[in-house]
């Protein structure tokens, strides 16, 4: 399973950004993301209508002040996210009508569906956590905390579900 530290760069973390909406937040995740690919046909506008298609579909807020946007992106080889704590708080539409003020943005490959969605559970899994998510808003620089993030390990039940998985393919 893809976890969050094999999925952010460091050139993909900021730390108190000064955002004021939604559709700024999700423009900052978009411009992060753009600047990392090497691909002259998938631009920043790209990104951020995928985003923002998938925001209309329902707001990608998981509650306790954390959103997940994601999309899947066509001719993308690789999954990728962007890990981001606002100065204050913007309104997600969070079914605990909480402001969003952590926002992990992921991209992954248009084919990428099971995977897709077991990245975004790992994600949301970590994020449901109390102490995590007061830790990660703990940072002010940005380095530190992709230090953190890179510090982390699988958690313990995926780690359980992973060895299951390599015990039923070497069955077979």
């Amino acid at each position: 399973m893809i976890d969050l530290p094999e999925l952010i760069s460091p050139e993909r973390v900021i730390c108190r950004c000064e955002v004021k909406s939604k559709k700024r937040a999700i423009q900052t995740v978009a411009e992060l993301m753009a600047s990392s690919i090497n691909d002259e046909e998938l631009s920043e506008m790209d990104i951020m209508d995928a985003l923002v298609g998938r925001e209309k579909i329902g707001s990608t807020a998981i509650g306790h002040g954390v959103a997940l946007p994601h999309a899947r992106i066509p001719d993308l080889d690789h999954a990728m996210a962007t890990l981001i704590t606002l100065e204050n708080g913007v309104d997600f539409e969070a079914s605990d009508e909480q402001d969003v003020d952590l926002i992990v943005g992921l991209l992954v490959p248009q084919e990428c569906d099971t995977e897709h969605l077991e990245i975004l559970a790992g994600i949301a899994k970590r994020f449901s956590r109390d102490d995590f998510r007061e830790t990660v808003r703990t940072f002010k620089q940005a380095e530190d905390l992709f230090g953190y993030i890179q510090s982390l390990e699988l958690p313990t039940d995926a780690l359980d579900q992973a060895t299951d998985q390599s015990a039923e393919s070497s069955k077979e």
